[in-house]
């Protein structure tokens, strides 16, 4: 499969596809006897699993480190068992945010008309007010 047969296929552009092999966020991709880049299902696995680390919001950095680390072999099982231990934390601590985040809008949602747009308005009431006075 082409690059730009990979960059429909899995979303991206074909310039990222480059990118990513470049700074190794995926691994190299095999190439045909005259250089062009073959992605075959081997290499479409990678760019969903390095993109997943992505959109779990993990640095680019570390997904570098994990895939470089696996490609090193066994003797690094651990240290990228430690890389997911982090993930893992850092998602639960944005997840408890969202959930905190989520509550507030259910609050203002269920209060709407009768607490905060009362309160909005006051608010910009003072604030046009505290404006013209300066």
């Amino acid at each position: 499969m082409t690059i730009k047969e990979a960059s429909e296929v899995t979303g991206i552009s074909v310039d990222n596809l480059r990118y990513y092999e470049r700074i190794g966020l995926i691994p190299a991709v095999p190439r045909t006897a005259s250089g062009i880049r073959n992605y075959n299902d081997m290499t479409l696995h990678w760019i969903e699993f390095a993109m997943r680390f992505k959109k779990s919001g993990l640095p680019l950095e570390s997904i570098i480190e994990y895939m470089r680390l696996a490609f090193e072999g066994e003797h690094t099982k651990s240290a990228r068992r430690d890389i997911l231990v982090e993930v893992k934390e850092d998602l639960v601590i944005r997840m408890k945010e969202l959930q905190d985040f989520l509550e507030l809008i259910q609050f203002k949602l269920d209060n709407y008309y009768d607490v905060c747009l009362p309160k909005t308005d006051q608010l910009v009431k003072d604030w046009k007010e505290n404006k013209q006075e300066e």
